[in-house]
């Protein structure tokens, strides 16, 4: 698969919330090779500094093919605090896309299931879903504010379901509460599901999708020094015993299957 490490323009950066920003950089090399599922890695330095010296991973947001790609991050760390103070017209090292994204479903109907900063991969992917499939998205948070990206996907047509912890915005509860709901309740029997949010809430997606036989992609983070395999530092468990997965370079998307969940699995 094409890769590209470029100097890429920032056109845009915004604050969501008080941790979250959207940034936009042209990148028309990346926008045209990337999928649905796909990260880069990004260098952020400091003024007259090699400081820090690793790249950050980003989750591709979306596309506009051919142009621009859009990020969405929570400024945690130095990495993203210096990446926060960043300017339109300023510029960035770019290396992607890389890893591997999402399996298309072929006449079968989605469901994406993300929690909080786990809708960055999805938009990208209901933007590119088949047109004929028939998409249902949950989306949840601790608070309505920290609901992300819902007017984006609204726009796209396809049926979203939110939920809130406080029950500030939509249903209050997790994101599996509605999940539940709509596998057994819903008119489609055999949907596939992709997932990305925090560990616990993809366990209990992956348990729910086990359980009836249903197809579960999950996107999967992890620390990352290269992002193309060199370090090795990205590992996860496998299930069963047999080793580890590099997310990088095997993921970030995987079979649900795949992943050791933790002991109860």
């Amino acid at each position: 698969m094409p890769r590209f490490d470029i100097s890429a323009e920032l056109t845009g950066q915004i604050q969501l919330t008080h941790d979250i920003f959207l940034l936009t950089i042209e990148a028309g090399e990346i926008a045209d090779a990337a999928t649905p599922g796909q990260f880069c890695m990004v260098e952020v330095r400091s003024a007259h500094s090699r400081d820090p010296l690793l790249r950050r991973p980003l989750s591709i947001h979306r596309v506009v093919r051919g142009k621009k790609i859009a990020f969405l991050y929570r400024n945690v760390g130095r990495g993203t605090r210096l990446l926060s103070r960043y300017s339109p017209g300023e510029r960035l090292h770019v290396l992607g896309p890389l890893g591997h994204g999402f399996q298309m479903p072929s006449g079968h109907p989605a469901i994406l299931v993300g929690g909080g900063l786990g809708s960055a991969p999805l938009l990208f992917l209901a933007e590119e879903l088949p047109r004929d499939s028939r998409v249902t998205v949950i989306l949840g948070a601790r608070t309505g504010k920290e609901l992300l990206s819902v007017d984006q996907f609204t726009a796209l047509g396809h049926r979203v379901l939110l939920t809130t912890e406080d029950g500030s915005l939509g249903r209050q509860g997790l994101v599996t509460d509605v999940l539940s709901e709509v596998l057994t309740h819903g008119p489609d029997s055999r949907p596939c599901i992709f997932s990305c949010g925090p560990w616990p809430m993809m366990k209990a997606v992956y348990a729910m999708a086990h359980k009836r036989g249903l197809s579960c992609q999950v996107s999967l983070e992890a620390r990352m020094a290269c992002g193309i395999g060199l370090c090795l530092g990205c590992a996860v468990p496998c299930r069963d015993g047999r080793g580890y997965l590099h997310v990088c370079t095997e993921g970030p998307i995987f079979n649900a299957e795949e992943v050791f969940w933790g002991p109860s699995q």
